[in-house]
């Protein structure tokens, strides 16, 4: 394993040189082989389609004023992955995830842009009231395999 973060408090140069390109030949080879998932909330949309849905994406929506020299800048919004409403995020907005999915998406070959055949595999922890699922390591969208739960009545 290689330790790409180094601790805190060193005074290690940095590498140049035939050193620096043997660095990061090594970090692209490590994220290569083992990706970060990027982060997937699930939250209610309220306004917008009603349902429990990914929401993978933000955006802020900046004010210049010109003559105040001024810039205002909202708090993020989430933008829901089915309807793209964007909704501010509040205080215990995310849906807690209690079911684990198996990703059956076909993830994109290394070299091209065809999708591969075999499926992507990983498993992740979603709400059992999503409608739709999306795969943190391969961005693929999939219906949600639990079951609706009951409607109250």
């Amino acid at each position: 394993m290689v330790a790409m973060v180094e601790p805190s408090g060193t005074e290690q140069r940095e590498p140049t040189g035939w050193a620096f390109v043997r660095m990061m030949v090594r970090e692209f080879v490590h994220e290569w082989r083992h990706p970060t998932p990027f982060p997937v909330r699930y939250l209610r949309c309220d306004d917008g389609c009603g349902r429990v849905t990914p929401h993978s994406s933000i955006q802020r929506i900046y004010t210049l004023r010109v003559a105040e020299r001024e810039v205002a800048a909202p708090p993020a919004e989430a933008v829901c992955d089915e309807c793209r409403h964007a909704q501010p995020r509040t205080v215990g907005d995310e849906i807690t995830a209690d079911v684990t999915v198996t990703c059956t998406g076909h993830p994109f070959r290394r070299f091209g842009s065809k999708r591969s055949r075999r499926t992507c595999g990983q498993q992740f922890a979603v709400p059992g009231t999503a409608s739709s699922v999306l795969c943190p390591w391969r961005a693929t969208s999939q219906p949600n395999p639990a079951p609706p739960p009951p409607a109250n009545r």
